[in-house]
């Protein structure tokens, strides 16, 4: 019930979020105070796996919208420096059924998304970054026999079971928070596509992932040391008071 509240929320407010990541680095520094973190420790191409939960509206040009449905996330991602990196994920939806129209619908999705803008706010170590890529949407389901929108009864049979695959594309934003042993993401994504050729190209799925991971090995030059706070404050040099995570 909550996750619904949430992700109705979020969905309303997700396009306004999202400007932020497509702000030039002065305007969102002078607007939110962000720091993009010139000293950064992720200096190196960092490798690193990961899993999850994820939360999906699956497929809202067939099943009724707003109903969430659970699934399971894994990933492996590289890091290239402070700024990009590139993720290949899969999700795997737990088998369901979309009353009254749909049963047994088996779901699952193949994304390769690259990440950018890798923010951090002062001296926080949470870090945001903004999200576009593409999709490989694969869906599987029996009609049941009741519409759920007007043009399923000129569509589909009662009682036959219909698979659709389909690509579309990724926009959305995350953020990730190492500790000494693990991190931990979160991310919102909508999928832009379209399961009929007629149809028009809209939003066909709103998702959030939230999980942990891995760094597995990295790549290049030794990283570049933080500065010294210590030292700034003995020289009458204050750090950044942006401390939200």
């Amino acid at each position: 019930m909550y996750i619904c509240y949430v992700m109705t929320i979020v969905q309303k407010l997700g396009f306004f979020i999202l400007l932020f990541f497509m702000l030039p680095d002065m305007q969102a520094q002078m607007l939110l105070g962000y720091s993009p973190n010139p000293h950064s420790r992720d200096s190196v191409i960092t490798f690193s796996a990961g899993g999850g939960l994820a939360y999906s509206t699956v497929n809202m040009g067939i099943e009724p919208i707003g109903e969430i449905k659970r699934g399971y996330n894994g990933r492996l991602a590289v890091r290239f420096k402070r700024r990009l990196g590139l993720i290949g994920e899969y999700t795997y939806q737990v088998p369901h059924d979309a009353i009254p129209a749909w049963g047994n619908i088996w779901a699952s999705n193949y994304d390769l998304n690259l990440t950018y803008m890798y923010l951090t706010v002062g001296q926080s170590k949470t870090k945001f970054y903004g999200i576009i890529g593409a999709c490989y949407q694969q869906w599987k389901g029996t009609y049941l026999g009741t519409p759920a929108f007007d043009r399923d009864i000129y569509d589909y049979q009662s009682g036959v079971s219909y698979t659709f695959n389909w690509l579309s594309m990724n926009l959305g934003m995350g953020f990730e928070r190492y500790y000494k042993y693990f991190g931990v993401f979160g991310e919102f994504k909508f999928r832009f596509g379209r399961d009929y050729l007629s149809d028009s190209f809209s939003i066909m799925d709103a998702c959030v992932t939230l999980g942990v991971k891995k760094n597995l090995f990295t790549i290049g030059n030794n990283p570049v040391k933080e500065p010294n706070l210590h030292h700034n404050r003995k020289r009458g040099i204050k750090p950044k008071q942006y401390h939200w995570f």
